[in-house]
């Protein structure tokens, strides 16, 4: 079982979210907005699923927030409606795993995101 945590302010598509990891056997902590996000950044997770646009903040301050002054290197995986290529090159220059835009497949992230975590 992987610890994920899920940065996602649509409660429909975290609720989805949720389901189809908790599904797959994982522990899920959701964080609705910036803020709550980047207060746990700093726990124990063994990947984080990052939407970009969010209350209080943009998602790549918080990979760029993990990556550089927490000095984590968690597996990222971007889930963002933004597709422009800047966005998207900027996400994985940053350290993000894997940019997915919406709407996307549950199935689809689970088997990117079981690349990088362990099955325990």
């Amino acid at each position: 079982m992987a610890r994920v945590l899920v940065v996602e302010d649509d409660p429909v598509v975290a609720r989805v979210l949720e389901i189809a990891l908790k599904r797959a056997g994982h522990e899920v902590q959701l964080a609705p907005d910036f803020p709550s996000a980047k207060g746990l950044l700093g726990g124990d997770w063994d990947a984080v699923i990052l939407d970009l646009n969010l209350p209080g903040g943009f998602g790549l301050d918080l990979l760029r927030h993990l990556r550089q002054e927490l000095g984590r290197k968690i597996p990222v995986f971007v889930l963002s409606g933004l597709k422009q290529e800047k966005t998207l090159l900027e996400a994985l220059h940053l350290g993000a795993q894997d940019y997915l835009t919406k709407p996307f497949s549950p199935n689809e992230l689970l088997l990117r995101l079981e690349r990088y975590v362990a099955q325990g």
